[in-house]
């Protein structure tokens, strides 16, 4: 079963400079949690990307 991030980019909006740099030292705050998800998000994409490469093995030419 997949990991769940409940975390989005309204979560940090309006949060100051002060407060985001204080978020970036805590393993366990937002900040990272969303850092975490982006990474993740990020790899999901590439490694579905090249799936569907390797699957795409349709032949060039129409058979006629």
């Amino acid at each position: 079963m997949s990991k769940s991030y409940n975390v989005t980019r309204k979560d940090l909006k309006g949060l100051s400079k002060r407060e985001l740099d204080e978020m970036a030292d805590d393993k366990d705050s937002l900040l990272n949690e969303y850092a975490e998800k982006s990474s993740v998000k990020r790899e999901v994409k590439k490694k579905r990307k090249e799936e569907k490469g390797k699957n795409n093995d349709t032949p060039t030419k129409p058979i006629s």
